[in-house]
């Protein structure tokens, strides 16, 4: 009787240990799964950005439903880029805040996206002018080496735009 008391009680504490290696097992795969995604990937990367000293502060971003719209599509566009190993994300709040900065209040950011180092900009504006002041604006910051864009007439007046900003002047850490 005793012999089988025993032998149930071992029986039971290598159940209860395998038990605890399964779910200690099973969190280091989801663990590693949530480090692997996109959406951990981006909250990394939006934590990164905000933990820098630059001109649009978190208190900016989430007061104003403008800036909001635009930093979660500079977002996506980082992750993006991060994820392809085309951008380490050093200092692009900086990069935000020069193009917030330079936006009308008439010019709507579609999308934001990388192409290598480069930051492009579509989107569209009531007409040629507003679309060329924001143009120029980018260009007057200096903050990027170079800019360039591209419209086109829009269906329904107004124009569409590809903006390129070509690499930044500013060095990582």
């Amino acid at each position: 009787m005793k012999a089988k008391f025993v032998g149930n009680i071992a029986l039971a504490l290598m159940l209860a240990l395998g038990i605890v290696y399964s779910g200690i097992a099973l969190s280091g795969w989801v663990s590693g799964e949530v480090r692997e995604s996109n959406l951990y990937r981006q909250s990394v990367i939006i934590s990164s950005v905000f933990s820098q000293e630059d001109d649009v502060g978190l208190s900016t971003v989430l007061t104003d439903q403008r800036a909001r719209g635009l930093m979660f599509k500079f977002a996506r566009a980082l992750t993006s880029a991060y994820v392809s190993f085309e951008l380490i994300p050093y200092g692009q709040l900086e990069t935000f805040g020069v193009v917030y900065a330079s936006l009308g209040p008439h010019v709507e950011i579609g999308d934001f996206a990388y192409r290598g180092h480069d930051l492009v900009i579509t989107g569209s504006a009531p007409n040629e002018e507003s679309y060329r002041e924001f143009l120029e604006s980018l260009k007057d910051s200096g903050y990027f080496l170079a800019v360039r864009g591209i419209f086109g007439a829009a269906q329904g007046g107004g124009v569409n735009f590809e903006i390129e900003c070509l690499a930044t002047n500013r060095q990582g850490p």
